[in-house]
């Protein structure tokens, strides 16, 4: 290990470049990592607590950054933000409904968690995490602490410097999620601002297709929600199962039904998508594409994501349909997931695998997930 005012000088000298690029911050996390030893290092950046994190820079195990990422939700975040450093010894998922109706427990992980942040400015977490549950002394803590103090305002400066950038660069064809403020348990209103989807333009008008007209469809979005609608998905499927065999990857499809609790909405239809495109938005990532389906069935594409996320994914959306919907909701949801390539080796069968699991989650009850191992 290196000495601790060397490694320190190393990573300040790192965000001195001009400009500091995704590249030096990812360089830092390696050093990071072979100094403490840990599976994954990572830094992530977002406008407050309560938004989605972006990864800025990584080194180590992806899925153990990932599931992460997912199980510190917005309450451990806002935590984290009042705290020099934090250790987790058991982050665990909530527990989920399998297919034959029993609980299933996620994998555990364990980590040291920490929180630069300026109210309403920025957000930026640092993670160093393993892939077991384990405790962490004290002198570790202290070692990581004398590092990490003293590299904080060049890290806060490169971290805004490179996130910025990202954000100013070119515009990419996925659906990006907006930034939301942060609902209250006892609130009995919400505030939602449609899902900004770029590059696709709406006609005012679209010319009919010719029967032998093989070109994508003009319209990509659903009218009341804003979300992709049925005919982006199935060639956004089709292209994400082919870049994760491609580059021997894994990706993930999760199906939502949403069934009305008396066993009619009347005139609250739109209202409920609007919630539903709500929740969704606030419990995913940017890169994971939603679309609505049909009007009680929505999808969820989730790029270089493997199966022991289902729990977490799961949970978070449970937890903002509660939020939004209150204790007496008008609907209910169950949800389902398949993996390519551990449960189908082709989109067509990825979406016959969710599909026969959203149908037995349906028959399990109301606010099941049924999910594969």
């Amino acid at each position: 290990m290196l000495a601790q005012a060397l490694l320190t000088e190393k990573l300040i000298s790192a965000c001195r470049k001009n400009p500091v690029t995704k590249t030096d911050l990812a360089a830092c996390c390696k050093l990071l990592l072979e100094n403490f030893k840990f599976d994954s290092v990572f830094i992530s950046f977002a406008g407050t607590a309560e938004e989605p994190l972006s990864i800025l820079a990584f080194d180590g195990k992806e899925e153990v950054m990932e599931t992460c990422l997912y199980r510190l939700g917005v309450e451990e975040r806002n935590a984290l933000a009042k705290l020099p450093m934090k250790s987790y010894q058991d982050i665990t998922g909530k527990p989920v409904f399998n297919k034959s109706g029993s609980l299933r427990i996620q994998k555990p992980n364990s980590g040291i968690f920490m929180v630069h942040s300026v109210p309403k400015k920025f957000f930026i977490l640092m993670g160093f995490a393993h892939q077991n549950s384990q405790g962490y002394d004290v002198k570790l803590m202290e070692e990581m602490q004398g590092v990490m103090k003293p590299w904080k305002e060049s890290l806060e400066k490169a971290a805004v410097q490179v996130a910025v950038g990202g954000l100013e660069g070119p515009a990419v064809a996925h659906r990006e999620t907006p930034a939301m403020e942060p609902l209250s348990p006892t609130s009995d209103k919400f505030s939602f601002e449609p899902p900004i989807l770029t590059p696709i333009p709406l006609p005012v008008k679209a010319a009919p297709a010719s029967k032998d007209d093989s070109r994508r469809p003009v319209i990509l979005v659903d009218e009341e929600t804003r979300l992709f609608n049925k005919a982006y998905f199935s060639e956004c499927l089709a292209i994400e199962v082919e870049r994760a065999k491609r580059y021997s990857r894994m990706m993930s499809l999760m199906f939502l039904s949403v069934t009305p609790n008396n066993g009619s909405l009347a005139g609250d239809e739109r209202q409920v998508a609007t919630q539903v495109a709500e929740i969704l938005a606030k419990s995913l990532r940017r890169v994971d594409v939603i679309c609505r389906l049909e009007k009680d069935k929505y999808a969820i594409v989730l790029p270089d994501t493997a199966h022991n996320t289902y729990g977490i994914i799961a949970k978070r959306i449970f937890k903002f349909f509660k939020l939004v919907m209150g204790d007496a909701p008008p609907v209910f949801l169950n949800i389902s997931a398949s993996t390519f390539p551990k449960h189908a080796a082709t989109h067509h069968e990825l979406l016959d695998s969710a599909e026969k699991l959203l149908a037995q989650a349906r028959e399990v009850g109301p606010n099941k997930a049924v999910l594969p191992d």
